[in-house]
């Protein structure tokens, strides 16, 4: 099978796209999750199965320092090299709350809303009132609808998860979903400045 020059030129291209969409994530990641590794195998596993057409959410769930929020940016990260042409939003659970409170940021919850991945970094590490878990759940809810892949990155439970999201939520965000345990020591305590 002999190449073409249209199909030299369009891997060309796709390359061009991949190193221009790599770099606009490399210059918006934050410095603290640009430390080099790999992906953990079931975090990678669960990738697979989301580029294969599933579309069950991913549970990262453990102490604080195990690398929950590091694997979110490694995952957006691994995605781009790969050539997928998604949108990958993360927030944190106070720029859910921040986005919630009046004046509601409705171009940012839509946006949320409407990625193709959307992960909600360290939910439970601050206060969750009755309106901020109103609108995760609503979020989980219309994602979950659309089948859009919910990811969370927490220091809580399983049980305790349901009880900030509600049933509800939570029986939408479990649909299919992979949890992956994070376990170990906090690697931030004892690192050298």
């Amino acid at each position: 099978m002999s190449i073409t020059d249209h199909d030299v030129w369009r891997a060309e291209a796709q390359a061009e796209a991949v190193a221009f969409r790599l770099e606009a994530f490399l210059t918006r990641r934050p410095e603290a999750f640009a430390d080099p590794g790999d992906l953990r195998a079931d975090i990678r596993s669960w990738m697979d199965r989301y580029l294969g057409g599933h579309h069950g959410s991913l549970i990262l769930t453990g102490e604080i320092g195990t690398t929950k929020t590091w694997h979110l940016w490694k995952l957006n990260e691994t995605l781009i090299r790969r050539a997928w042409r998604g949108q990958f939003r993360i927030a944190t659970t106070y720029e859910i709350k921040l986005a919630t409170d009046r004046p509601i940021d409705h171009e940012r919850l839509a946006s949320w809303r409407e990625a193709d991945l959307f992960a909600i970094d360290d939910l439970g590490a601050r206060a969750v009132n009755d309106w901020t878990a109103d609108a995760i759940s609503e979020l989980i809810d219309a994602r979950w609808q659309n089948r859009r892949p919910t990811l969370i990155a927490t220091n809580l439970t399983i049980p305790e998860i349901r009880n900030v999201l509600g049933d509800r939520a939570a029986s939408r965000i479990g649909d299919g979903a992979t949890v992956a345990q994070f376990t170990g020591a906090d690697r931030r305590k004892g690192k050298s400045k």
